[in-house]
């Protein structure tokens, strides 16, 4: 959900109780496939730390990064509800650690607690704004589609006040459609404004309502 509230932050006391009942830990270390696009496994998991990159593969192997997902994110919920298979490649960033639930067990937990399908629609109609907005930023500005990434993929922690974007220029220059040049020189423009901090491998956003601003939301 970008810099947006979790699943898990929507969720009270009860329903995580009974979500973390039907579950099991699981761990993975950076660079692990949690999952691959076209499986037909519909465990859902919902992270606890860490961070995952969701991607979309094509025929000739290019990737398309969709989202990075944090603490408190749910992945999978489409698969279970719908039965079908994966819809994007989850691959570990780094430590990642999670409960993981069988699509069945994930069901009946719907059918007994109506605020758990609550947060997934939120999630999940979150999600499909997030994609339309940064299909519309994909025809304006540099400036405007660099901030536009930036909020889309950004990711805060439970615990951390700024949001990091966990991407190299090559990546964030790629999903803009933007040259490497161009990418390097919006990011100036926004570091300079101090909107965000850039470190040697994520982007710090500063001042997120600024940021908007430039992207027009």
């Amino acid at each position: 959900m970008g810099i947006g509230r979790s699943f898990w932050g929507m969720l009270d006391e009860t329903e995580r109780a009974a979500m973390l009942a039907a579950a099991t830990r699981r761990t993975f270390g950076p660079g692990t496939v949690i999952c691959h696009q076209g499986d037909e496994t519909r465990n859902v998991l919902v992270v606890s730390r860490g961070r995952v990159r969701v991607s979309r593969f094509a025929l000739n192997g290019d990737e398309t990064l969709l989202a990075v997902r944090g603490a408190g994110d749910i992945i999978g919920e489409v698969a279970a509800i719908d039965g079908q298979g994966r819809s994007a490649t989850i691959t570990a960033v780094d430590d990642v650690e999670g409960i993981l639930i069988t699509a069945a067990a994930f069901i009946r937990l719907c059918e007994r607690h109506p605020r758990v399908v609550w947060a997934v629609l939120r999630v999940v109609v979150s999600r499909a704004r997030a994609a339309g907005d940064q299909q519309d930023l994909r025809t304006g500005p540099s400036l405007q589609r660099v901030a536009g990434v930036l909020l889309g993929l950004a990711h805060r922690d439970v615990s951390d006040m700024i949001a990091t974007v966990p991407l190299s220029q090559r990546e964030l220059a790629a999903i803009a459609g933007i040259s490497r040049e161009t990418l390097v020189r919006a990011l100036k423009t926004l570091r300079e404004a101090g909107i965000i901090a850039t470190r040697r491998s994520h982007v710090e956003i500063l001042r997120e309502d600024e940021l908007r601003a430039v992207c027009g939301i």
